[in-house]
């Protein structure tokens, strides 16, 4: 099953300018999404959850969603 995807633009971590990625919700949590991999007919997801009450709509700003809290992402060298 698809879920919609929305375009989600938050502060980047520890710079002064905005970071843009793929947002989906699945029933009342919001995902953000960093990476998807499509093995045949399945597509495998690294999703971090977000907190849906720290989202605001973004109308004109070229993204869906804007994110008003602290987006801490992994990094590949501490996996």
């Amino acid at each position: 099953m698809r879920a919609k995807m929305y375009k989600l633009r938050s502060k980047a971590p520890s710079k002064s300018n905005f970071i843009e990625l793929d947002m989906e919700f699945d029933g009342d949590r919001a995902f953000v999404v960093l990476d998807s991999i499509n093995l045949g007919r399945f597509e495998l997801k690294a999703r971090v959850e977000i907190d849906p009450a720290l989202l605001q709509a973004a109308a004109g700003r070229g993204c869906d969603y804007f994110y008003r809290g602290q987006l801490v992402l992994p990094r590949p060298e501490h996996n």
